[in-house]
């Protein structure tokens, strides 16, 4: 018994094109074609997500500390963001 492995008797064989490359093509058409490409939704959102400052955590302790005393909510920081949110929303 002869066993020659996996190859074929043969050896191996040049690839050879079935046509020419680019057929009907000219160069000008590939000089001017552009690659594309998309980005997926959720790449942009990661994207948007790594551009979002750290979390700082200091303030947030302090401001919970100051709502929970009742010492946050001033006249003065409901004006401010009172105007915020109309400017938001209306320019």
């Amino acid at each position: 018994m002869n066993v020659n492995g996996i190859q074929p008797p043969f050896g191996p064989q040049p690839v050879e094109p079935t046509g020419p490359v680019n057929a009907g093509r000219n160069i000008q058409e590939l000089q001017n074609s552009a690659d594309v490409v998309e980005i997926s939704t959720a790449a942009q959102l990661a994207a948007k997500i790594a551009e979002l400052p750290d979390v700082r955590m200091d303030l947030i302790e302090r401001v919970k500390a100051e709502i929970a005393a009742g010492t946050y909510e001033t006249p003065e920081r409901l004006e401010i963001t009172v105007s915020r949110l109309m400017e938001e929303l209306f320019g």
